[in-house]
């Protein structure tokens, strides 16, 4: 008997490693339900993927009718085995408005929560479930964009919490810490090294996810830096951050 075609959701999936992902998924056969605030780049995807591929447009910042559109796509793909969470945001702030840290903070902390959370209880409902956070490495330094930073300690964190209250359930909650990953978002970072493509991102999240594990760095060579950067002095920081 032919085994059923995997089904993943991707919140976030029109820029970056969200879309190298959903591009890579849906070569690779899985079906995929997309969620992204870019409705001509999701038309333009189902369109090039028709039945394979279920466009939402949703904006994770305002989280009002956030589940309901959620819901509505589960039930267009005929249900969800994983979800990711991929939505996040930096930006430049130089003279520090709140209005800019705000925008960050809706993002990557409040809609990345609600997302999260929409897909712990869809799998508590459902019985099974694979729940997975893109978060970064640079959730262990700070920054001159402190909203980023944060946000990614924070991301983590809500993960780990996660993990612990779904740990009887049989539902796999994993954390995906890129390094440095070419996107748009970082293209106008100039202190980039060891900086990988988001289709090879794709790769080491696809294998992670096949895997279940817990947590998972990417690319390999960043692996140390996952012990390391907790225990770097602010003054070695400041050198190679400022």
């Amino acid at each position: 008997m032919k085994e059923p075609k995997k089904r993943i959701m991707i919140i976030g999936c029109t820029s970056g490693i969200g879309k190298a992902l959903a591009e890579l998924s849906l070569e690779q056969g899985l079906i995929v339900g997309g969620v992204g605030r870019n409705e001509a780049q999701l038309k333009e995807m189902a369109k090039a993927h028709d039945r394979q591929f279920f466009a939402q447009v949703a904006d994770i910042r305002h989280t009002t009718g956030l589940n309901e559109r959620l819901d509505a796509l589960a039930e267009r793909m005929g249900g969800v085995d994983i979800v990711v969470v991929s939505s996040s945001i930096s930006r430049k702030n130089p003279d520090l408005l709140f209005e800019i840290e705000n925008d960050v903070l809706q993002t990557n902390i409040v809609g990345y929560a609600a997302a999260l959370i929409w897909a712990a209880r869809f799998f508590l409902k459902q019985g099974h479930g694979h729940l997975v956070g893109i978060t970064s490495l640079a959730k262990f330094l700070g920054s001159k964009n402190p909203a980023y930073t944060a946000s990614k300690a924070f991301e983590s964190r809500y993960l780990d919490g996660l993990r612990l209250r779904l740990a009887k359930t049989g539902i796999t909650v994993s954390e995906i810490m890129p390094g440095f990953v070419r996107t748009p978002m970082t293209e106008d970072q100039e202190k980039m090294f060891w900086a990988i493509s988001p289709e090879r991102a794709a790769k080491c999240i696809l294998k992670a996810i096949g895997k279940k594990k817990q947590k998972t760095v990417i690319s390999r060579r960043w692996k140390p830096f996952y012990w390391i950067l907790p225990h770097l002095p602010f003054r070695l920081l400041r050198y190679f951050l400022v």
